[in-house]
């Protein structure tokens, strides 16, 4: 059995695919297998990946869905077929550093409480890939950071940490994530390694890395990633659930990989921001964003901590549902779906509730 499961869950990445083989060729790790699963694509990724694995140096399964099952059941499916004590999820959109898979396995392994991990990163500016061969002259793989882990807001609002930043100035700054919006304070590592480690709330769905153990622990009826969420959020949703069972989560600066994020967050953290950021993204992604986030607080939220911080909550969902309202009434249809889901989402969260070991208050130290 291999120590490293590799899941990569496709859907009409063909321009991806001899980008992304071409860095998991070269990888310094030797102990890993690869699952693909394609999701009905139908601009040639299958035949993409069928040609990359006819020379693949890692052993390889490849599986077809007939059409999209979504991000989350393409997911749960490959954790099923697997065995590896890690789990590594992959975007199709991502580029990694050859050493990418070697680094990160040895934080997880150096750290037993870790139920989740990721290594930095960095927008890769895709538009200026001419080819694989002259991908290191192009310029297209930048320095500046897409995300280094989840933070929450005090009114639940989830961002990407660090999102935008030079990645030399995070690393000479030692900056780690403070418990107050907005601050960054410098610090020593929190963990015990040569490499500064920063423990986050939770780690981006675009290449995270799991432990089987954790995940099995807070899946409910076997299912890793939410799969009522379809697409997007699943993250958010998986991070709160290893928290509250007491599981961390860190990042390893190291560990590096490029990705060109279809769906990216603002850089600045202003609702004006918000709003911009919004308007650049599809129909799909707004509808399945703004419903997953309410499953999230349904499913997760603690009523102690509410307590103190609903009119923060309230004040943010209010706010959200006015511009909807007024401007986007199709995104207001998932509150019906929200409805329709809410005996099955109240079932997760008795489960989830029957598996919380943290207490209120040290959930709350990471609500800034």
């Amino acid at each position: 059995m291999p120590k490293l499961s590799v899941h990569l869950v496709t859907w009409n990445g063909v321009k991806y695919i001899p980008y992304l083989f071409e860095s998991l060729r070269k990888q310094s790790f030797k102990d890993w297998e690869l699952l693909v699963i394609d999701n009905g694509s139908g601009d040639g990724t299958s035949e993409a990946i069928e040609k990359e694995l006819q020379s693949f140096p890692a052993p390889a399964r490849f599986v077809r869905n007939e059409k999209n099952l979504g991000f989350a059941h393409g997911h749960n499916q490959a954790v099923h077929a697997t065995q590896g004590e890690y789990i590594q999820l992959l975007n199709q959109d991502m580029y990694l550093a050859q050493d990418y898979f070697e680094k990160i396995v040895a934080m997880m392994e150096e750290h037993p409480e870790a139920g989740a991990g990721q290594g930095v990163l960095l927008k890769w500016d895709f538009g200026k890939a001419s080819s694989v061969e002259r991908l290191a002259s192009s310029n297209s793989l930048t320095d500046i950071v897409d995300t280094m882990g989840l933070k929450v807001m005090r009114n639940r609002r989830v961002a990407d940490w660090r999102t935008g930043k030079l990645l030399n100035n995070v690393i000479a700054s030692g900056a780690k994530q403070s418990h107050r919006w907005g601050e960054e304070i410098a610090t020593t590592p929190s963990v015990s390694r040569d490499d500064e480690v920063y423990e986050v709330f939770g780690v981006s769905g675009a290449l995270p890395i799991y432990r089987r153990k954790a995940v099995e622990q807070v899946a409910f009826e076997g299912q890793m990633f939410d799969e009522d969420f379809f697409s997007y959020k699943e993250d958010v949703d998986l991070a709160f659930r290893l928290r509250a069972a007491g599981w961390k989560a860190y990042v390893d600066p190291q560990a590096q990989a490029w990705h060109d994020r279809s769906a990216a967050g603002p850089r600045e953290m202003s609702d004006k921001a918000a709003l911009q950021n919004r308007k650049t993204k599809s129909a799909f992604v707004n509808y399945h964003s703004y419903k997953n986030h309410v499953m999230v607080l349904l499913k997760n939220e603690n009523l102690a901590n509410f307590a103190r911080d609903w009119p923060w909550i309230l004040w943010y969902e209010f706010k959200k549902f006015v511009y909807l309202l007024l401007l986007d009434r199709a995104t207001l249809k998932g509150l019906k779906e929200i409805k329709r889901l809410r005996p099955r989402t109240m079932q997760k969260r008795k489960f989830i509730t029957s598996h919380y070991k943290l207490k209120p208050e040290e959930m709350r130290k990471w609500f800034c």
